[in-house]
């Protein structure tokens, strides 16, 4: 119960008379959504739980008749072990007030420790400040001793609205315990190494790096070995020019999470930088894709504008 009423105060501060909705599908051990909800009825919320079939892809739509029960709810927790995250259904639950916390591929292991033992209202301030960088920012270049070397072009493209604090305002969306600070690039080009996790598609941490070229803000090719292959034949799967999109690059700011192969835990570690590729419509950006994969990077070093605000995985803001 430590983590789950932490979700439920310190996260998304549930109120009395509030309808809660919690989101979960057949691969989620049911303590997850059993333990939110009975912290919401401590709370005494009006607690609904709906089960789903897993989704096809990561940040596929759910269900309409989720997608409506979206539409009711003050607070929802989405206990999946596909995302729901970037996609219609979430835009239009926060568009109308909406507290949305994500919990992909959670695990009962993640409400007793691990990321979500972090002070997220301590923290906040320092990603803002991150996020106002991203906000005046044009020009972003990320290198890493792996072999990322990218320069990215973000002018015009906001990060304060989508800071990711695991603080939830009304209308906000934010992945739990992942603390982080994303900007959606316009176009970039270079290389990707991914050296730490693909939290997706049942990868997780990587024994072998991972190559993403990109040219015009599209990956062009993916090489290294099984984790490649795995994530080319999911894009060519879904048939859908969008899922080679550079949607996003965003710093991992949670100093208790750690490299575990599980998404929102891996996402949020301190000393890593992630690039998500596919749906960026959530997070600044214009393009709606079938899904929407993360690639994580171990020690980056980052330049805004010439200035370096991370180094080798250390952040200087």
């Amino acid at each position: 119960m430590f983590g789950a009423r932490k979700l439920v105060d310190a996260c998304t501060s549930v109120a009395p008379d509030e309808r809660v909705l919690i989101i979960t599908d057949r691969d989620t051990d049911p303590i997850i959504p059993d333990s939110v909800a009975q912290a919401a009825r401590e709370r005494n919320a009006i607690v609904q739980v709906l089960t789903m079939e897993n989704n096809k892809a990561d940040s596929g739509e759910p269900p309409a008749e989720i997608a409506g029960a979206m539409l009711e709810a003050d607070v929802i927790f989405t206990a999946v072990q596909v995302s729901v995250t970037h996609t219609q259904a979430v835009r239009d639950a926060t568009a109308n007030g909406a507290r949305i916390a994500a919990l992909t591929q959670w695990i009962p292991e993640m409400l007793a420790g691990g990321g979500i033992e972090a002070d997220f209202h301590a923290i906040e301030p320092r990603v803002m400040k991150v996020a106002k960088i991203w906000d005046e920012g044009s020009v972003v270049r990320v290198t890493a001793r792996g072999g990322t070397d990218i320069t990215m072009d973000i002018r015009g493209r906001l990060g304060t609205p989508h800071a990711k604090t695991s603080v939830i305002r009304k209308g906000e969306f934010h992945p739990v315990p992942d603390i982080e600070s994303p900007v959606s690039p316009v176009t970039g080009d270079g290389v990707i190494v991914s050296d730490a996790s693909i939290p997706y598609l049942n990868i997780g941490v990587l024994d072998e790096p991972v190559t993403l070229q990109v040219k015009d803000g599209k990956v062009v090719s993916i090489e290294g070995g099984e984790p490649a292959e795995i994530v080319r034949a999911s894009w060519t799967s879904l048939n859908d020019p969008n899922v080679y999109n550079l949607a996003e690059i965003g710093i991992g700011m949670n100093p208790s999470c750690r490299l575990i192969g599980r998404m929102l835990e891996d996402e949020g570690v301190a000393t890593t930088c992630h690039f998500g590729i596919g749906t960026s419509n959530t997070l600044g950006g214009t393009v709606k894709a079938a899904c929407h994969y993360d690639f994580i990077v171990h020690d980056p070093t980052i330049e805004v504008d010439g200035v370096i605000i991370m180094q080798e995985g250390n952040l200087l803001v």
